[in-house]
């Protein structure tokens, strides 16, 4: 996308994209635990739809009455923020746009030192009742009704001579879905599903220099200082792929661990996906489960971001099924063929691929014949060289097929059955 010459206006929403993690929840952790309770419970009633956001804002705010303002004012400054947040929106500043900050959940006073910490044009939160220095637990303002936002949004374009064309927006939440679908260009940040699905752009990088990618204006010298390069993104792209493949590798010790705890190993792949589903269901909605998040994360691909990347799932029931319904030498082979025959197409396709398979243009015929080499020797462990011949063109054939994340489960199925089929016992 190419930077317009007109001035753009850029809108940030405050909790969960500039500051890492939420306001409301780091002041109440602040006051004891049973109102972090009180809250979390809170967060989590919104969050699934139960409760509209204008009754959630005021009954949290309800929790605050009498807490010192500047008891608020330590919690803030205390609040991590994204990476690069002002180095960016300056970045953002010298390139001619104008950046507000807009939250409906952090006081105003709060939200614009803030904007002048990151060195944004405004900023604008809500308005807090306050009495001989403390909060009142009363909030008001047009920010915590439904339309709020959109409404200020339309005053800051109006008052700048611009529109909803020229709005950019960088939001986490549903409540948020309104400026969203107006603006130009949408982002979202760590961002929960439903954002997430709607967003023409992510980041979950927890870096927000990845918004001037997105926008077409890093130069030489930003990409150096913030990107460092583009040598380190070729490299993190391989870092990815091999964290990948070093997940379809550690596959192959299911059958060997399946022949002395067959139960046992059948509990631990079932257990993994659940957690692996759980944490994904975090993640896709703003979340990370503790380590397990980070794993996943940091080797899904882009095409996955929006979604659940369901690879890992397809490689677990694949295994799954493979020692549960063939014999052991036809579960060994076409589990290995599955390790370690796909890590190599993929590996070889991505270095040195040129010719497309003409019915799936994704993969490419130097990855498919690594991937038929290494099936060979695969199969040649434990089968005859006619049975594994049959079992390498197979799984290869299937790993060519345009199935996505599927290609995991029906290439053990499908080549395990093929076998069965050809009366190999």
């Amino acid at each position: 996308m190419q930077n317009s010459t007109k001035n753009k206006i850029i809108i940030f929403d405050v909790d969960g994209v500039l500051f890492k993690g939420h306001f409301l929840v780091h002041l109440s952790g602040n006051l004891g635990f049973l109102i972090y309770i009180r809250t979390i419970l809170l967060c989590i009633l919104f969050n699934l739809g139960k409760l509209p956001f204008h009754t959630f804002i005021k009954k949290v705010y309800s929790f605050f009455s009498n807490v010192p303002v500047e008891q608020a004012k330590k919690v803030y400054e205390k609040i991590p923020l994204i990476r690069n947040a002002k180095e960016t929106i300056e970045i953002l500043r010298n390139h001619g746009y104008l950046v507000i900050l807009v939250s409906s959940g952090v006081p105003d006073f709060i939200v614009k030192d803030l904007a002048k910490r990151l060195g944004a044009n405004n900023g604008y939160g809500i308005s807090t009742g306050i009495t001989d220095g403390k909060l009142s637990g009363e909030i008001f303002g047009n920010l915590i009704m439904d339309g709020g936002k959109a409404a200020l949004v339309e005053e800051e374009l109006q008052r700048n001579n611009l529109s909803w064309q020229d709005a950019i927006v960088l939001v986490d939440d549903r409540n948020n879905l309104d400026i969203l679908k107006k603006s130009d260009i949408s982002i979202g940040v760590n961002a929960q599903y439903s954002v997430r699905k709607q967003a023409d752009y992510l980041i979950d990088s927890k870096n927000l220099s990845e918004l001037l990618d997105i926008l077409d204006i890093a130069n030489a010298h930003t990409y150096k200082t913030l990107f460092s390069g583009m040598r380190k993104q070729f490299a993190h792209f391989w870092y990815q792929e091999l964290r990948r493949k070093l997940l379809h590798i550690i596959i192959a010790l299911v059958p060997v661990f399946s022949q002395f705890m067959f139960a046992t190993t059948l509990l631990v792949l079932f257990s993994l996906m659940m957690v692996y589903l759980i944490s994904e269901s975090l993640r896709i909605n703003g979340f990370s489960f503790p380590m397990f998040g980070i794993i996943t994360k940091s080797s899904i691909r882009k095409r996955e971001e929006r979604g659940i990347a369901f690879g890992p799932v397809t490689l677990i029931l694949g295994a799954a099924f493979s020692i549960l319904l063939f014999p052991k030498e036809i579960a060994i082979t076409v589990i290995w063929i599955v390790a370690f025959s796909d890590a190599a197409a993929t590996l070889v396709g991505k270095s040195i691929g040129n010719f497309r398979i003409p019915y799936n243009r994704q993969k490419s015929v130097e990855g498919s014949l690594a991937a038929l080499i290494v099936a060979i020797l695969c199969g040649c462990v434990y089968l005859p060289i006619v049975p594994a011949l049959i079992a390498a063109f197979t799984a290869c054939f299937i790993e060519s097929l345009p199935l996505r994340a599927f290609d995991n489960l029906l290439m053990p199925v499908g080549t395990g059955l093929v076998l069965l089929c050809f009366g190999y016992l």
